[in-house]
This record gives C-alpha cells, structure tokens and sequence, in this order.
C-alpha cells in the first residue's frame, strides 16, 4: 500500500511540475531553477534529525550513488529550465513522457536481461510520429529556431534523467532514499553554483506567481517528490517508475491551458496520444522481477 501511494503522489507532483518550471523561470531561467534546488537541499537536511539512527554515508559508493542521482536535477531539470523559456508546460510533460523510452535503451546496455524487440522499435517511432504531430503545427514563425532547439534540449534533459534512474539502480547499493536524494540535491547545488556562481547572490524582481512556483517546486517538486520517486526506484522496477510520464501528459495539458492560457488544439491532442499509445506499445507486456503492487 505504502509503494502504491508513494507512486500515485508522484503522479500529482509530475503533473503540476511542468507549470511550476514555467512559471518559476519566467524573469530568470536560471535563478529559477537554482533557487528551486538550493532551497530543496536546504529544507531536507532537518530530515536528517529523524532518521539520526542511519548515518549519512560518505564512502565512494554511496558518492557515486549522490553523483547518479544528481543527473536528473542538474542534468536534467537545469537543461529543462532553459527550454520552458520558449515551450508550454503541456509540451514538457509530452517531451518529459518518453523517460520511459529513453530509460529502456539505457537499461538495455546496463542492466542485465534487458532487449530492445522490433515491438519496442516500432513503438519508438510512433511516440517521434506523436512529437512531429503535436509539435510541428503549433510552432512559433519567429520563435522557430528558438523553440526546435529547446525541443532538442528538453530531448537532452530526458536522457540525464533517464540515465540516472538506471545507473542508481544499477548500483545496487541499499541507501535510504532520504539520504540519496540529499546527496543528489548538495551535488546539483554546487554543480549549478560552479555554473554560475553570482546567480544566488544576485536576485530578480520576481513576480508572486514566480516566487510561489519556485517554493512550490522546492518543497513539494524537490524535497517530496524526489524522496518518493527514489524510493519507488529502490522498491519497483526502472520502467515501471518510468511510467509515471506516460499518465501526467493529459492532466498537464489541461492545467497549462486553464492556468496558462495555452494552446490546445487538435493536433496537440492527437500528438500527445500517440506518443502515449508508443509508450503502452513500448511496456506492453513488459515483465520484472518487481511489480508495482509488491
């Protein structure tokens, strides 16, 4: 019960997430996303406190683990960040629902008794279909350059986080899931800090809304939502966790155009259904050590 509620609040918090990213790097992208995991990082060591029965590791295995899981925050959220300056936040939840894809080759070449079969392919090219359809009409003319390279950077930010869901798993390693996801919180913030060093020092004129979605992405996004999803990755399997993409694009949809006035037309829709039936395509039959339900 505990694991089946654990994934169904990540299904909330992805859901909003993609508006919140909007929203939180409208003034300053990176300011943004930098304060959003500073703050994170911050509100999750008092955590510690209640967990002082299990030492917070050091070690090189556990680091490597911190590094891995660093992949989705610095890697992957970092480069999201900068593509929500020109994408809605409907159309990062559809490019954010190929993690399942993406994941599945990764984990073909890491981990054991992994495949890639011609239905697997075939899936594969009906979710690229989907992003043509849902993409290629709803395009900008003067944002064109800027929007197919913000595509081609949100494809980018699913392969970091994609990556690191497997090269945790990979490791094997039995750390506490709060534990993981400060590690991987600390090494994003001096990361971005190497980045840029002046941006947390050097703060914007932030509109309400900007300063709401970034404690909402702090709280809620960092601190909630990455100590469920680590722990679902210790307790289910990659793909399975991989699958909460393919439930939030729909819900996301909705929220952008109600909350953010965005568009959604037909084509959109129709896109988004595909790259969904590609990932239904892509898990069908899938089968794991570990279910869902264990």
């Amino acid at each position: 019960m505990a694991v089946i509620l654990a994934y169904i609040t990540v299904v909330l918090i992805w859901t909003t997430t993609p508006l919140a990213i909007v929203w939180s790097g409208h003034t300053d992208w990176f300011f943004g996303v930098a304060a959003r995991t500073a703050l994170g990082a911050l509100l999750i060591l008092p955590f510690l406190y209640w967990h002082k029965g299990q030492s917070f590791q050091y070690n090189l295995s556990a680091i490597k683990v911190y590094v891995f899981a660093a992949f989705p925050i610095l890697g992957g959220m970092t480069l999201m960040y900068w593509s929500a300056q020109f994408l809605p936040s409907g159309w990062i939840a559809i490019l954010f629902a190929l993690t399942p894809v993406m994941t599945g080759v990764f984990a073909y070449f890491l981990l054991p008794n992994q495949a890639i079969t011609i239905q697997k392919s075939l899936a594969i090219v009906l979710t690229l279909i989907g992003l043509v359809t849902a993409f290629a009409p709803n395009l900008h003319t003067d944002l064109l350059h800027h929007q197919l390279l913000a595509i081609a950077v949100a494809l980018l930010s699913v392969c970091f986080h994609s990556l690191g869901s497997v090269l945790v798993k990979r490791c094997g390693t039995q750390l506490p899931a709060l534990h993981v996801v400060i590690g991987a919180l600390w090494v994003s913030v001096m990361g971005q800090f190497f980045i840029d060093p002046t941006t947390l020092f050097h703060w914007p004129e932030l509109m309400p809304k900007e300063v709401y979605a970034i404690l909402y992405a702090a709280t809620v996004g960092s601190v909630i939502g990455f100590l469920l999803y680590f722990y679902l990755i210790r307790h289910v399997d990659a793909m399975k966790v991989a699958l909460i993409p393919v439930i939030t694009p729909v819900f996301a949809l909705l929220i952008g155009h109600f909350l953010n006035n965005e568009t959604l037309n037909i084509s959109v829709w129709l896109g988004a259904g595909l790259v969904i039936a590609g990932l239904i395509l892509f898990e069908w039959r899938f089968k794991s050590k570990t279910t869902l339900l264990n």
